[in-house]
């Protein structure tokens, strides 16, 4: 299972030819969070993309699909990052993937104490199915920032009736 970020840009860069501090941080988090390819729309002309990433032509959601997949061959989903949230933090993106691992066909919305935000991750194939919003406890996720402000973070409560099926045990383990 691979998912590719889509960073979506709007607006002007402040300077030319200079490049965006929160569109690096943004790559930096998506790259740390595990998602590949990093897809970027919306730059200026002019205006390259930060180690990591690389410039799709489009920001439909088709095209950026199409384009991910031209890129790595078993690309599952799309996580879209608006610039104007470069605060999340790259957990959120981790637990967005493997939420998608475990609900491969749902619209996943990341939220923070209960309001959803506009980061989300959508299937390839089979996104018809449900959103649910997934709580990652990271404000950044719903607030826009740029990545420079202490904003609060809390990791969600872990899930202690998982069990890994590389931790299973005796009789515990599935016949292969």
């Amino acid at each position: 299972m691979t998912v590719a970020a889509h960073i979506a840009v709007s607006g002007a860069p402040t300077a030319p030819g200079v490049a965006r501090p929160e569109l690096s941080r943004l790559v930096e988090a998506a790259w740390s969070g595990g998602a590949h390819p990093i897809l970027i729309s919306g730059l200026s002309t002019g205006e390259a993309a930060p180690t990591l990433s690389r410039v799709t032509s489009s920001g439909e959601f088709s095209a950026v699909a199409a384009d991910a997949l031209s890129e790595v061959a078993g690309t599952t989903a799309v996580i879209t990052l608006p610039l104007s949230h470069a605060g999340v933090d790259p957990e959120t993106i981790t637990a967005l993937i493997a939420a998608h691992g475990r609900e491969g066909e749902r619209v996943l919305i990341a939220s923070w104490n209960g309001e959803a935000g506009p980061i989300r991750l959508t299937p390839i194939e089979g996104s018809e199915g449900t959103e649910v919003q997934l709580e990652c406890g990271d404000e950044g996720a719903v607030s826009p920032s740029d990545g420079r402000a202490s904003l609060a973070y809390e990791a969600p409560p872990a899930d202690t009736n998982a069990v890994d099926p590389w931790e299973q045990r005796g009789s515990q383990a599935e016949e292969r």
